[in-house]
């Protein structure tokens, strides 16, 4: 019986800092979309209408306006360079660093980086091939990172 609740208060020590973690993980995720959503909304230089956090990756909701034709490629690459930039310095406000999605109504998801910047977005096209190509968006380098 002792062996037992030994046992039992043992896996209790445990499980409690998991949880704490789990709600601190939590806060911080909806502290970083409240700034964001803030931005958005507050900001008139700002390149995203909503942010939406989920675990570790931001997911940002663009009018398709910026990115639809006569918008090309060197256009997408440009605004997403920005739109990294003014994701970054709210990061770097909230202490995260999460990986951004960017999606549109017309495109959906169209646009995928980590934290540094390194990721791919898809080319114009009037096809519904959607092409990729890879980019850093911290510098603007293309190709292989």
């Amino acid at each position: 019986m002792k062996k037992l609740l030994l046992l039992l208060a043992f896996i209790a020590l445990l499980l409690v800092p998991t949880t704490g973690l789990a709600n601190e993980s939590s806060q911080t995720s909806n502290q970083l979309e409240q700034s964001l959503n803030d931005f958005a909304k507050n900001d008139k230089e700002a390149d995203f209408d909503s942010a939406t956090v989920k675990g570790k990756t931001i997911t940002l909701k663009v009018a398709a306006d910026y990115i639809e034709a006569p918008v090309k490629n060197g256009g997408r690459r440009s605004f997403l360079h920005h739109l990294y930039k003014q994701v970054q310095k709210i990061q770097k406000k909230n202490n995260t660093k999460y990986s951004i999605v960017i999606k549109d109504d017309w495109t959906g998801k169209f646009a995928k980086m980590d934290y540094k910047g390194k990721g791919w977005y898809t080319l114009y096209s009037h096809t519904s091939d959607h092409k990729t190509e890879k980019c850093n968006f911290a510098t603007l380098e293309d190709g292989d990172m």
